[in-house]
C-alpha cells in the first residue's frame, strides 16, 4: 500500500524497508526493557504488522513512523504516528484519528484510506516540525 508524498524538509528522507531498529530500543530506554514485546502485538520486536511508513534524518538521529496501533483482533484498527526526537525518546503525535473497521459496512473507511490519511499527517508533522526547529 502506497501513499502519496510531499516533498520532505531538508535531511528527512523516506526509508521503505524493514522497521528500522531506533523503534524498539527508543520505546525501551523509556519504558524498560522487554517493554516493546507487548506493544501493539510485538510490533517493535518481530517486524510483522504492515503496512508501515518511515522517515528517517540521519544528521539529527531522528525518525517518524506510521504504524498499526492496535492489536490485530480488536475491532477496531488504527494507525499511529511515532516520533523519535533527535537523540533520544519515543513519542506518540496527536492527530486525528486513523482509524477503520475490517468489518465494516460497504463504503466505510478502509485501512488504506487509514493509511493514506496518517502518511499525510505524518509528513505535515515533519514540515512543521523542520519550521520550528529552524527558528530555534
Amino acid at each position: 500500500m502506497s501513499a502519496p508524498s510531499r516533498p520532505l524538509p531538508p535531511g528527512w528522507t523516506r526509508y521503505d524497508g524493514p522497521l528500522l531498529t531506533i523503534w524498539r530500543s527508543r520505546y525501551e530506554a523509556v519504558h524498560g526493557e522487554a517493554a516493546a514485546n507487548s506493544f501493539a502485538d510485538g510490533m517493535l520486536v518481530r517486524d510483522h504488522r504492515w503496512p508501515i511508513a518511515q522517515w528517517i534524518n540521519y544528521g539529527l538521529r531522528s525518525a517518524v513512523l506510521v504504524a498499526p496501533a492496535s492489536p490485530a483482533a480488536w475491532p477496531v484498527q488504527r494507525f499511529a504516528i511515532y516520533y523519535a526526537p533527535p537523540r533520544e525518546g519515543f513519542q506518540t503525535v496527536e492527530t486525528a484519528r486513523h482509524e477503520w473497521m475490517p468489518r465494516g459496512p460497504r463504503g466505510s473507511t478502509t485501512d488504506a484510506d487509514a493509511f493514506t490519511g496518517a502518511v499525510e499527517a505524518a509528513e505535515q508533522f515533519l514540515q512543521v516540525e523542520a519550521t520550528f526547529g529552524a527558528l530555534g
